[in-house]
């Protein structure tokens, strides 16, 4: 079978390191999706400052926000505009809060519960008119503007520069901004964008409203990969991203197939096919086991870490070593429909190479690849579900975001990863809260069962989807507070039982945190709040994510 691990030959150590898991589990809250305009314009000012200061005082730990490359090189290559983003972070800093910066290097309105549009940079899209094949083509032809693909990574098409090396100049010039503004010390994390929605992952279930029907996958569609056969519909060169193509084709020759680098499956289905609708992905005798299946989809799933390998390589090289530098982090999708069937067939179009043991072959983790390459580049992995429970599913898509979330997290605790969590949808319920509370908790307090990935270790942080108009209104709010206040006093444990006996803590008591915010002197009140947010936030009409 062909072989393909980034991480052949690189022996870096392994530290594990669970000191934070002493002290509680911050949260984090995202900011609205808009809070940049497209036109670089940072918009709900008031009711922005309104809420960072409430947030602060119910005790969060910071905020996260987008940084759309769409906007701030949207006026042409190498032309950078951060004010709004320099007035935001100020904001930030003012409140007391720190910042979590996401290099959004992807467009938005593509996925679900995507309510703003923000393109690449026009001068990106103009370049792709020369050079179709920055985009993944699906087999219908259909070339995505969502995000460049990772095969065109070292292709001098963009005003004679790389992606990459666009994307490392766009976070250069991000780190020497913030620098000369003074408000390093206010940015706590960069999440590295790695493809759509700023996953390692690729475009294999764009909703796409306004595009054409092939394109539109829907909950719980198997998705499509991104190197395809020829569909009889289109002609050859309309369907295929050359680079992909020549990719395949040279691991098809070291596999000592040829044959096989001549295109992708041809049995692998469509968007909104379900499993056993496919000769691939059936549980038995799919084209997934067999020898031909196991080396497209090594292949495809390596091209697929070495480009999380690429990115995290850029931005540390941009952003210096943790230890004297910012926190990097990557962040993995959640695809957790058919997670509990044979051959996982969402996972695998994602270009998550995670099967159960099939007739021919073996069980595979697909995750632990992801989780190396964070090891090795000393970045966090950033993972959603936090909040899910199987049961809340509908049974015939075999849903398992419990079972995602563990494997993900174990692996993430044999090899030294510390994971953050996030909820993949907008939810004010006490279920979705205990959850979220019991994963962050993490399993006992034994680092050598953590190592081994026995039990799981505490989450280093949480991060709330997202701050809207729904949060501030009464109930949620009230339910929202008493979760900070959770947080700060259920989780953080004792590892390995520390000298000095059971911790002792003072706890917070959510009434009080309510009674500082109705007195506070600087005139902070639910009333003032309401009202502020009320016409500056959008409503959560949408999750972000399934």
């Amino acid at each position: 079978m062909y072989s393909r691990d980034v991480l052949d030959g690189d022996h870096f150590p392994i530290v594990h390191d669970f000191s934070y898991a002493a002290s509680p589990t911050p949260v984090f809250v995202m900011l609205p999706l808009d809070v940049v305009t497209r036109d670089g314009v940072l918009q709900h000012g008031k009711a922005l400052e309104v809420s960072l200061k409430t947030l602060k005082k119910i005790g969060v730990e910071g905020v996260m926000i987008d940084v759309w490359w769409g906007i701030v090189e949207r006026d042409g290559p190498g032309s950078y505009d951060w004010d709004a983003y320099l007035t935001l972070m100020e904001m930030v800093s003012n409140a007391g809060l720190k910042l979590n910066a996401v290099m959004s290097f992807h467009a938005c309105g593509a996925n679900v519960g995507d309510y703003f549009e923000v393109k690449l940079p026009g001068w990106v899209l103009e370049a792709a008119v020369d050079d179709p094949d920055l985009f993944f083509t699906d087999q219908y032809g259909y070339r995505n503007p969502e995000v460049i693909s990772l095969w065109a990574d070292n292709a001098k098409t963009l005003e004679g520069r790389t992606p990459l090396e666009c994307y490392g100049d766009f976070m250069r010039s991000f780190r020497d901004s913030v620098e000369a503004a003074g408000l390093t010390e206010t940015l706590s994390e960069i999440s590295v964008g790695c493809g759509p929605c700023g996953e390692l992952r690729y475009p294999a279930y764009p909703e796409n409203k306004q595009r054409q029907q092939s394109s539109q996958w829907q909950f719980p569609g198997i998705g499509e990969f991104q190197a395809r056969s020829i569909s009889h519909w289109f002609p050859y060169d309309r369907c295929y991203d050359q680079r992909a193509l020549g990719n395949l084709a040279r691991a098809g020759s070291e596999a000592g197939h040829i044959e096989w680098g001549g295109a992708g499956p041809h049995d692998a289905g469509g968007y909104n096919n379900l499993p056993h609708e496919t000769g691939f992905f059936r549980a038995h005798l799919g084209s997934w086991d067999t020898e031909y299946g196991q080396f497209f989809l090594s292949w495809y799933s390596g091209e697929l870490v070495e480009h999380g390998d690429r990115m995290l390589q850029c931005a540390r090289g941009v952003f210096g070593a943790s230890d004297d530098g910012v926190q990097l982090a990557l962040k993995c999708a959640g695809v957790h429909w058919w997670y509990n069937s044979r051959s996982h067939a969402a996972e695998l179009t994602a270009g998550y190479f995670n099967t159960r043991s099939g007739d021919y072959a073996p069980e595979r983790d697909g995750y632990e690849p992801i989780v190396k390459i964070c090891a090795k580049h000393e970045a966090r992995l950033n993972f959603t579900c936090a909040e899910m429970r199987d049961i809340e599913h509908p049974f015939f898509s075999r849903c398992g975001p419990e079972g995602l979330l563990r494997q993900i997290r174990a692996a993430a605790g044999r090899h030294g990863v510390k994971v953050a969590g996030e909820n993949a949808l907008c939810r004010f319920d006490q279920d979705a809260y205990d959850k979220i509370i019991t994963n962050c908790r993490g399993e006992g307090n034994e680092s050598a069962r953590w190592e081994s990935g026995a039990l799981l270790p505490p989450m280093a942080s949480f991060t709330f989807l997202r701050m809207t108009r729904e949060l501030f209104e009464d109930d949620n709010f009230n339910s929202f507070v008493h979760f900070v206040t959770r947080m700060a006093n259920e989780t953080g444990v004792d590892v390995d039982g520390a000298e000095g006996g059971e911790r002792t803590r003072e706890l917070v008591k959510p009434e009080r945190v309510m009674e500082s915010l109705h007195r506070s002197a600087g005139g902070l009140n639910l009333h003032d709040l309401r009202q502020e947010t009320a016409s500056g936030l959008v409503a959560a009409q949408f999750s972000d994510h399934i």
